[in-house]
């Protein structure tokens, strides 16, 4: 898979598990990449009702809050630490990690407490793969190699260290199915990335 489309993937899931839906991201539900992705929640009917605002509110928005606020944690340090505290302090490794890179958090713009929130480690990587496409456009193609590597290392080691967990725990008390589906389809997709990438290691 091209590091362009692995870049819309990562962004799709980062989108659903960041912030409640809005006008935008019903669009980006309903567009061809959502309807492949998500072919569950297209066929029970969900969405044909997602355009009524006033639905929305009551339906998806207290299942996001549900998942990502009150019975489910979305950052890794609850998972990684031996408190389970959420690190939302210049200690935080995953945001030393972002940061050597240039990818600045916005914990404001985001909602968040922490930089290692599921949806900002997913946009992580979406930008990983972006940069990834911009630097196969340059003649040097090391580079590209390079930020690949990096992919499989946040992934190895930072996002596949708790993302299970926290998907499996959303797939198991979601409401609806698009939560519960976007948590499976998500975590197939990290989990089978993570082995094309590494497998393009072995073989070089």
């Amino acid at each position: 898979m091209s590091p362009d489309a692995r870049a819309r993937l990562y962004g799709f899931f980062s989108r659903i598990f960041t912030k409640e839906l809005d006008t935008e991201a019903l669009e980006l539900l309903c567009s061809p990449l959502g309807q492949e992705l998500l072919p569950q929640t297209h066929a029970c009917g969900e969405l044909v009702a997602s355009g009524d605002a006033s639905w929305i509110q009551a339906t998806y928005n207290p299942d996001y809050v549900h998942l990502t606020v009150v019975n489910v944690v979305p950052y890794a340090s609850f998972y990684l630490r031996d408190d389970a505290m959420v690190e939302g302090g210049s200690s935080n490794p995953v945001a030393d990690f972002m940061k050597s890179f240039g990818f600045e958090v916005d914990l404001g713009a985001a909602r968040s407490l922490a930089p290692d929130h599921i949806g900002i480690e997913l946009e992580f990587m979406a930008t990983l793969c972006l940069a990834q496409v911009e630097a196969e456009g340059r003649p040097d193609l090391a580079y590209a190699a390079k930020i690949e590597q990096v992919q499989r290392q946040f992934l190895g080691e930072y996002l596949l260290n708790w993302a299970p967990i926290y998907l499996f725990a959303v797939e198991r008390c979601a409401h609806t199915t698009l939560y519960k589906e976007a948590a499976q389809v998500g975590l197939d997709y990290i989990a089978s990335d993570y082995e094309a990438l590494s497998s393009r290691d072995r073989d070089e």
